[in-house]
Parts: C-alpha cells; structure tokens; sequence
C-alpha cells in the first residue's frame, strides 16, 4: 500500500517555508515554473503561485475541503473505501461550493480512492476520470503523475481502453473494453434457502451443481457481458411436496418450482440459463419435504 501519510501531506499542502528570496536576475515570465513544478523562490513561480519546499503551490485553500480530503485519506488507511469515498466527495463539493480550483493533488487521491474500490464497476468508471484529470493536471515527471498511472493500470481487468488516455481532454466514458475474464476456478457460486433446506437436500443439491459449474460460469459470463454488473443473482421458490399413489406406500415427494417471474433484459436471459440447471439439480439431490426461496449467486 502506498504512504498514506505521504498521500495526505501532499494533499494538505503542508508545507515548510515560503521562499520568498528574490533571485538576482528575475525569471522570464515564459520560464516560471506552473503548479506543482519546482522552485527556488517564489519568483520562478508562475502567478499567484508562492514557492514552498521547492514547489510552486497556491495559497487559494479550503480549510473544510481539506479537512474532508484529511478525513478520506484515513479511511482509506483503515481500508474503508465507502467512508473514504464519501470524505472525498465532500471535499470536491466544497471547493466547487467555495469557487475554489480543486487542487490537482487532491483530484489525484481522490481516483487513486476511487481505484482501490475498483470493485464496484461504478467507483472504478469515475476512478479512470479522475485519475486522467490528475494525469493532465500535475507536472509530467511528477511522483503524483507516475502514481496515477500505476493506479490507472489496476483498471485493466475492468475494461479500461489506454486510448482513452491519449486525448488531451477527458473522454465521455474509460471502461469500454469489458472486464476480464476470471478463469473458471475464481468463479464461485452459492445457494441459499429461506428457510433452510434440508442439509441432505443442501448437501445434494450443491454436489450436483459443483458438476455443471462449467455451465453456471457460462450463464454467468453472458450476464455480465450483457449488464456490464459482476454479480448474477437468481430467485426461485422450490418445494418438496408429498405425493399419494393409488398404490399403498408408494407415494412419494415431487419437487415443484414456481415459474419465472416477468423479467427483462439480461435477468430474464440469467434466470432462463441459471434456473433450469437448479431444477435439475433439486430433483436428483435427495428427496423430503420443503417449502424454500432460493438464492443463487454466482461472482
């Protein structure tokens, strides 16, 4: 994990001394450095910029913006990524509440947050915006440069497209390529029944299931191609009802699955590809009765 406390100094601004020394003989204005570029005094910075530890920084702060960006960074350290989020957010909303230019540095924490929670298909797409911004905000040979792009690359596996990167302006959307493809093994499912099933039942019902994986992967890599969501999740009620025969003791338990319910899109296509194979497993695992609602998800 990178040096948070790193992450956060910078982000703050905390700074030693402005270097205020005039030089000798005054830099061009064309040659003085732009944000976050180096400085010997506060005369090679280019406007209102102020030379603090080597660094031409801004003096235009929000003492509350920062707070919250402060408050990001330490969630983020206890690797509550939702919490760091919301800080984050909170920070950008009161720069632009303040109608003060978001420092770059902060922009830069902020997808590198975004990123670490990559997990959520929503949070990785606004990580790839925020981290270009950064990449086309900080000097090119800057350490928050170079940081942005080893978090950019963590968004391979969700789809982002490089070229994306090249334009000089942000582009509309970043993760167009889809994400990859876990092999088969990194593909688990579960079932779970409300109320329980039988452990015999649970128990047959998994083994069967554990033999047509293959085929729950398949279902499962449609759908997410399709809903561009990393999660399958399917419903159905089954039960276990006993059956009279016109012959003595031979009367047994049928399974009965309610149909599917009205779905569309690409629910319907999962429920039509995951729900048959359930079916199938219920009636040759171990019969007894059972009235469940089941819960399969496969991620």
């Amino acid at each position: 994990m990178r040096n948070l406390v790193g992450i956060v100094a910078i982000a703050l601004g905390l700074l030693a001394c402005d270097s205020r020394a005039k030089a000798s003989d005054p830099v061009k204005p064309e040659r003085q450095s732009k944000e976050l570029e180096s400085c010997g005094a506060t005369a090679d910075c280019e406007g209102e910029l102020h030379c603090f530890d080597q660094t031409c920084r801004r003096m235009s702060r929000s003492a509350v913006g920062d707070y919250y960006a402060a408050l990001g960074a330490t969630a983020r350290a206890k690797g509550d990524f939702e919490a760091a989020v919301d800080a984050f957010n909170n920070a950008l909303g009161q720069y632009d509440a303040e109608k003060i230019k978001l420092p770059p540095e902060i922009d830069c924490a902020y997808g590198s947050t975004l990123a670490a929670a990559r997990a959520k298909m929503e949070f990785a797409e606004r990580a790839a915006k925020a981290l270009h911004r950064c990449v086309l905000a900080v000097p090119v040979a800057s350490t928050l440069r170079t940081r942005a792009m080893m978090d950019l690359a963590l968004l391979a596996d969700n789809g982002l497209d490089p070229l994306a990167l090249g334009k000089n302006g942000l582009a509309d959307v970043y993760l167009t390529k889809g994400p990859g493809k876990p092999s088969t093994d990194k593909v688990n499912y579960t079932v779970v029944g409300t109320p329980a099933l039988p452990a015999k039942i649970q128990a047959g019902l998994t083994a069967k299931l554990d033999e047509t994986k293959a085929q729950l992967v398949a279902c499962w890599q449609t759908y997410t191609d399709t809903s561009k969501k990393d999660t399958l999740t399917v419903t159905l009620n089954a039960k276990g009802v006993y059956v009279e025969s016109d012959y003595e003791g031979e009367g047994g338990f049928a399974i009965k699955v309610d149909p599917s319910p009205g779905l569309a899109g690409p629910d319907a296509g999962a429920d039509a590809c995951v729900r048959p194979l359930v079916e199938a497993a219920l009636k040759a695992a171990p019969r007894d009765g059972y009235n469940s609602k089941l819960v399969i998800t496969i991620k």
